[in-house]
This record gives C-alpha cells, structure tokens and sequence, in this order.
C-alpha cells in the first residue's frame, strides 16, 4: 500500500508503478485484445526477406504482400454482448416506490455502460466500472478502461487504492509537451498527479482542491469541505477466474487463416501470369525480350532456339481446405455462432438452438459475474435511494432479469403453438364429456389446470359475477311511490297472494 504523507515519494512511486505497468506482460495481453477488436492483426507487420547474390539478406520490395485481417475476434465479442445485453436488463421490485427510484437511475446510459464492461472485460481479460455522486447527489456509474488503471491490494485481496493514469499533451510557450496524468485513489481522498517530458510525477497544480475528498462542497464562505466514499469507486468485472482474455484460445488460428488468405492471394497475384522458358535468344538484353511479348508477340531466337510457355499450379484446393479448418476452429473455440453454416436448409428451433450451445456456455459464465457486479450497484443506488429520501429500502427485494436475443424459426413457432392449442382443445373436450358425472368443484380444477389459471380466482370472480346480476334486476315502484318492489318479488306475491 502506498503512504501519503510524503507526497514527492508517493509521486516518485506511481512513476515507478505506471512505468512497469506498461510493460508488463498483463497489459501487453489487454493490448493485443483491444488491436485485434479494431482488426490490428500482426498480419499487418508482415514483412518479406531474400538473400542477394552477395548473401545480404533484404527486404523484397516487388513481390506482392497482401495484409488482410480477418475480423473473426471483433465479430465473436459483439455476438457475445449482443446476445446477452441487447434486450435492456431488467430491474423490478413488488414495491412500487422503490420502482419509481429505481427508474430515475436505471437509464439507457446505464445500460450502455453495462454493454461495454462486458466488451472490455471479453478484450482485455476484465473491466472495471467507475462511480462517483454528481452535483446533484445521485450516484452514476460510467466504464473505466482497464489498460489505464494499476489497483493496489489489501491483505485481503480486496482493492485498497487505485492508479488511474493516462496520455495527454498541453502547450507551454508555444511548444507541445507529452504529459502522463495520474489519478491516485484511495478510500477517502483522491490525488492528481502530472508527469511533464518524462520528468517528475508532481501535484497537479491546476487543480484546484489536491487532494480532494470524494465528495467536493463549498460554504458560504468559499471554505472546501467533504467526505469520502469509504471505499475506492471501482467495481471489477472479470471476464473469467483465470481473468483471460477471449483472443487467447483463438489468436494463433486467426494469424494461420490470415496468412493462409493472404498468401493465397500473393500467389494469385504473382503468378497470374505464365513463365517464359527461351532458347539460343538471340537480342539485346531480357528488356527487350519481354517488350517483345507484351508488343508484338514475337520474339527472335537462334537456330536451335525456342520458347517454351510454363505455368504454375497454385495450391486452390489445399489453401481453401486449410482457411475451412481454421474458421471452423475459430468458431468452436472462441465458442461463438458460425452464421454462414446452412446445413441442409431444414433451420428449425432445435438447429438453431444447437448452433447457439457454445455462446450460451460462454455466456452463462459472464452472466454469473455479471449480476455480481450488478448486485453491488444496486446496493450503492439503493443506500443513495435511502440517504437522499430517508427511507430504507432493502437492495435484496429487486430482481434481475437478463433476456437473451435468440432467432427463432417463426413457422416452427405457429406449428408449435397450434399443436399446444389443440392438445388444450381436446382436454377441455374430454373434461366436459365427463362433466355430468363429476361435481362442479372437480371440473373447475380441472379446466383451471388445462387453461393455467387459479381455480380459486376463477370461483371467486363466478361469485361475484352471480351477485351484480341479482343486484342489477329492474325494480317498480308501488302505487304509493314509497317502496320499490324487484319485478321477481311482484311476481311471487301474485301467485302466493293478493295485491295490497
């Protein structure tokens, strides 16, 4: 853990630590997964060597050398977030005040930044999530790259203090300077650190409250005050327990079928052409020659010369063999969705769902960290809820909901939903032909059963249904205008006895 009360000290050791952390063999990992994300692949660095007649080796500057990247990562991260996060989580709660809170912080920028914790963690191994209470008191969370951030640990394995840092220029007299910015954090307080031209990390002064609390306010009289959070704002998610990446299992076979691709197309473009094979030539020098073939389609030989026409078979068969091993590798291991399988065109629920299988085990993985992370959200949001309005919600009542976004085969669907239909049909049938030999009890559970609703409910609303009907009958009223009489009780009396 880093001390604060030597502030020149403290500067020299986040120097110490942001130095190394750019070097470390962690963030060279996250680094690769971001190029790759962007379609940087080391294709792209690819450089092509001969020896000369003298033995120095050069770098051949004529032969074709294609660089294509292949955006298989790019497409295997958007799929993963897409089909977990592009239906908006969920948050609901059986107490409707709550709810209403709950939809002031629940916004399309929260869910936005849950999307991109989920493809940062997928690129660079985990992501962190970043809060802080703005002006108006309300806590707002925002994602926080996790290439810039150094997190110190207690004895616990819990983050103690974090190193947030980044690249940055400013202008000094004219001239531009390459600056390191550096936000040290810790439970209570926050320092802002500058580094100018490599030379030493110091308070930044323009600044003006360094350090300051989490929480900033000024008095009446210009007086800065405030108070920490208790903790260091950042959530982490982690992409998996080993905190890898999902280049790692995939990278070498996306490098094979990009090389694969590309020589193919070197080959296609440096041999497109036939070789010419001359004998007893007979002129100037080769320039010449090959004038004479692009020209005038003839060439001079001696007595005993010729031509003879060659051309290369390239390996068409054999490259496309190997790029159909690699993507399907590619697909399997980076347990994604291949969409350019057809099959045999028979794409029903079950096909489609057996090609999802492995984005689903992928998914099920994050999903469980996922709602962790989300879980400590809700319990910031829910002690802001309580400290703003003095109330005391409890975080536990609200739950979840992640819906994924499947394809579905809409005809399997309406076959689907039809024979459900008239499966119910025929049960309802059965139950009624039965019906005179059973009580009326038996049969309503029985109908409940097959239409899925309460039978209590179901006797309950009958109940009530009878009553509004008795209490609707048309009434008259007697002669002397003093006591209406139901048109059922005038015909009662006329048969059981005289009139008044």
């Amino acid at each position: 853990m880093l001390q604060t009360n030597d502030i020149s000290t403290l500067g020299a050791e986040i120097k110490s630590l942001i130095n190394n952390d750019r070097a470390s063999a962690l963030k060279r990992k996250m680094f690769d997964g971001v190029r790759y994300y962007d379609s940087q692949h080391d294709i792209l660095k690819t450089r092509m060597f001969f020896f000369d007649s003298n033995g120095q080796l050069r770098e051949e500057e004529y032969r074709a050398n294609t660089k294509i990247s292949h955006g298989f990562f790019t497409e295997l991260v958007d799929q993963k977030v897409q089909y977990l996060l592009s239906n908006p989580v969920e948050f609901t709660t059986e107490n409707l005040e709550l709810q209403d809170y709950l939809e002031q912080y629940i916004d399309d920028d929260f869910q936005l930044m849950l999307q991109e914790l989920v493809e940062g963690a997928s690129q660079k191994s985990y992501e962190y999530a970043f809060w802080n209470v703005d002006e108006t008191g309300k806590v707002k969370f925002r994602a926080a790259d996790a290439l810039k951030t150094i997190p110190i640990y207690d004895e616990n394995l819990a983050i103690d203090q974090m190193i947030y840092y980044y690249d940055d220029q400013i202008t000094i007299k004219n001239e531009v300077k390459n600056v390191v910015r550096a936000q040290f954090w810790t439970k209570e307080q926050v320092f802002y650190f500058v580094c100018v031209d490599e030379g030493e990390m110091e308070l930044d002064e323009s600044i003006k409250v360094n350090p300051a609390f989490h929480q900033l306010a000024k008095d009446e009289e210009g007086t800065y005050y405030g108070k920490g959070y208790g903790q260091v704002p950042f959530i982490k998610l982690a992409n998996n327990k080993r905190e890898k990446t999902d280049l790692e299992p995939i990278k070498d076979l996306i490098d094979d079928y990009d090389l694969m691709a590309c020589s193919l197309s070197n080959n296609l473009i440096d041999f497109d052409h036939p070789i010419y094979i001359v004998r007893g030539f007979e002129g100037d020098n080769l320039d010449s020659l090959v004038t004479n073939l692009k020209t005038k389609k003839t060439v001079g030989v001696g007595e005993d010369g010729g031509v003879d026409v060659q051309t290369v078979d390239i390996p068409v068969e054999a490259r496309k063999t190997k790029l159909a091993i690699d993507k399907e590798g590619i697909y399997k291991f980076g347990m994604g969705f291949d969409s350019s399988q057809t099959g045999d065109g028979n794409i029903t629920n079950i096909v489609i769902k057996s090609r999802y299988s492995l984005l689903d085990l992928k998914c099920n993985k994050t999903e469980v960290r996922l709602r962790a992370v989300i879980k400590q959200m809700l319990d910031l949001i829910v002690q802001n809820i309580n400290e703003l309005n003095g109330k005391a919600f409890d975080s536990s009542v609200i739950e979840v909901t992640i819906t994924r976004s499947v394809m579905a085969n809409e005809t399997d669907n309406a076959t689907v939903a039809k024979t459900e239909a008239d499966t119910k049909q025929v049960l309802i049938n059965n139950v009624m032909t039965a019906a005179p030999r059973l009580d009326d009890r038996t049969v309503l559970e029985l109908l409940a059963e097959i239409l899925e609703v309460d039978p209590d409910e179901v006797e309950k609303a009958l109940g009530e249904q009878a009553y509004k009907s008795d209490f609707n009958q048309m009434t008259e009223v007697d002669d002397d205008g003093t006591e209406p009489i139901s048109t059922g009780n005038r015909e009662s009396a006329g048969e059981g006895g005289q009139e008044d």
